[in-house]
Order: C-alpha cells, then structure tokens, then sequence
C-alpha cells in the first residue's frame, strides 16, 4: 500500500513540474522568446561570418549591427514576424469573440420570484431527552 502511495506522490509531482514546463514554454512562445533565440543564432552566425571575412572583431560587429548588411535568416525572421501579425487565424478568432459577444444579449434573464421563508411546517425540531455522559470527562483537559 506504501508503493502505491509513494507513487501517486511521485506521479503528481512530476504532473506538477511538467505542467510548469508547459507553462513556461508556452510564455516563451507567446512572449515572442522563439523569435529572439532565432535572432540571437543569426547574430552569432554575421558576427562570425563577417569577423572571418573582415578580420576585425569591431567591423563585424559594425556589420552585424547597423541593419545594412542583413542575412537570410535575418530577412527570413523580419517576413514572417510581419506575416505573424496579419493571420488569418487572429481574425477568424475575432469573428468568434464577436459572435459569442452577440449571443450575450440573446440570453433571457430569469424572472426573479421575492424570497420566502419555508413554511413551518417543513420545520420540525427534536427534542434531546438523553442527558449529557456522566462523569464529564474533564480530567483529561486539566493540568494535574
């Protein structure tokens, strides 16, 4: 029985912490982290690109930097940052958040009845005949 406990012990904490990693990389994702770790190999990739080329630490990183000599990868980020904002799928996403806003005033509100109290009646009180146990087991809370 203890195997069986310790491993729901075990399963849950593993159930917790890959369900902050999920959590965690899905705000990496949504924070755009996918695009900065993308940019940051292109960065190296000029920087060692050009320092072969130019010789100069400072050169290439004058190279790299400035936005006049763009990679590949560089441009390949740049389209599909642009392209990431105008999805179509945001937009069929707006459609459903419009759709739904709309079915909100379509619900009918119920009609409100005032509160009553329950009729007595329904109310039925027992008597408690049964004395209390004697002695009162007050020793056991004393200090003696």
């Amino acid at each position: 029985m203890d195997i069986l406990r310790s491993m729901g012990t075990v399963s849950s904490v593993w159930l917790r912490r890959s369900g902050r990693v999920v959590a965690l990389t899905a705000l990496f994702f949504i924070a755009g982290g996918h695009w900065a770790a993308l940019q940051t190999v292109a960065w190296t990739s000029m920087l060692w690109t050009y320092s072969q080329s130019d010789g100069s630490l400072l050169e290439a990183a004058r190279k790299t930097f400035d936005g006049a000599h763009p990679c590949g990868l560089c441009d390949s980020i740049r389209e599909a940052k642009k392209s990431e904002h105008s999805s179509p799928i945001a937009v069929a996403v707006k459609k459903i958040e419009l759709l739904a806003f709309v079915a909100a005033f379509l619900l009918v509100r119920p009609r409100l009845r005032p509160f009553t109290h329950p009729p007595t009646s329904l109310l039925q009180w027992t008597a408690r005949f049964a004395a209390p146990p004697a002695p009162v087991p007050i020793r056991f809370f004393s200090l003696a």
